[in-house]
């Protein structure tokens, strides 16, 4: 007898026993996107961050620079006061003599302010570039004075140490310490 098949009993095709590839493919590239993700977030919260910290620096940079300004004013009414305040120490964080190997004792330091508006604390201070307190122009005595190009009305060569600029150089120092431990140090050299 001959089987007659019907419509609604086919006979399967017979298949080849499945092994997980697909599987094993999908997981790759699941495993792939997750990573990716991951890298992203990371990425984006760490320039957020250093996107905050670089505005923080610019605040205590502005807030030191308001120091150099506070420091050259308080420089400026010491030597209209006279040359005797600038021979000795004075309060407000002015120092007649500076050692170079020594570090800035901020602990004697002028406060500008506990918080400039972006949460800076502002001080300063003042160094003669003395070897000693007293006259500048004293026997023994060594400071750095500045070399102008030219003095007006002068003969000598360009460079020279002369009297017209016979006046010891200032270092105004001025730091900001800001939120998140900022700290911010800008120096100006006047004379």
């Amino acid at each position: 007898m001959n089987a007659v098949h019907s419509p609604t009993h086919r006979p399967r095709p017979q298949q080849a026993p499945q092994r997980g590839v697909i599987l094993l493919v999908a997981l790759i590239v699941l495993l792939v996107m997750t990573l990716t993700g991951l890298a992203v977030v990371r990425t984006s919260t760490q320039g957020a961050s250093m996107a905050g910290s670089l505005a923080l620096k610019q605040g205590a940079t502005s807030g030191a620079d308001l120091g150099l300004e506070r420091g050259m004013a308080q420089l400026d009414a010491l030597y209209s006061a006279g040359s005797a305040t600038l021979e000795a120490d004075a309060d407000g964080g002015y120092f007649a003599s500076h050692d170079p190997r020594a570090p800035l004792d901020w602990s004697q330091a002028k406060l500008v302010t506990e918080d400039d508006g972006l949460g800076n604390k502002v001080e300063f201070l003042i160094h003669r570039l003395c070897r000693d307190a007293g006259r500048w122009d004293a026997p023994g005595q060594s400071c750095v004075l500045p070399h102008e190009l030219e003095c007006p009305g002068s003969s000598e060569t360009a460079g020279s140490v002369s009297s017209c600029n016979a006046r010891p150089m200032y270092r105004i120092t001025a730091r900001a310490t800001g939120p998140r431990s900022t700290l911010s140090s800008v120096q100006m050299t006047v004379y």
